[in-house]
């Protein structure tokens, strides 16, 4: 929790990155889905880049932004090229590697706890919800164990929380 340009999204994303979050599907709903961030993940998720990939372009968004390429564009290269990437690496993009991710812009678009299926390793993320109906939310920290789905709630207040 913290007030806006604390560093959520960004300890977020070292989150996601770290190997500390086991997950295989990940769910984000929020209102600020518009954030360059989630943007870049929503579209390599899309194009199906193992997260390692997605979260390299986070490391070296300096050097991208001095060789003024766009985020979009390289993630499209990445994608297309993928084949002959991990030619390079002399390993291939396991299938398991491979994210399958969900954004939600409405506290109604939310599944229930008990549709998401518990073989899959699930994370859902909450962000700046503090406006929305709470209910999906609250039904994620009560039932959410017994669909194999870990929560991050990020927030800006400390104390309206349910």
């Amino acid at each position: 929790m913290g007030k806006s340009g604390c560093g959520k999204t960004t300890l977020l994303l070292n989150l996601l990155q770290s190997g500390w979050l086991d997950y295989s599907k990940l769910s984000v709903f929020g209102k600020s889905l518009f954030q360059p961030e989630y943007k870049i993940l929503r579209k390599g998720f899309e194009e199906q880049l193992p997260k390692e990939m997605i979260m390299n372009m986070f490391e070296n968004h300096d050097e991208i932004l001095r060789e003024q390429i766009s985020p979009n564009e390289l993630i499209h290269e990445l994608a297309k090229n993928r084949k002959t990437l991990r030619g390079l690496r002399s390993a291939s993009v396991d299938s398991n590697e491979l994210i399958e991710c969900t954004f939600y812009k409405s506290a109604d678009d939310v599944p229930d706890p008990k549709e998401i299926s518990p073989e899959h390793k699930n994370l859902m993320i909450f962000d700046d919800l503090l406006l929305q109906k709470q209910n999906k939310c609250e039904a994620y920290y009560i039932r959410g164990r017994h669909s194999n789905c870990d929560c991050l709630y990020l927030n800006q207040n400390y104390f309206k929380l349910p």
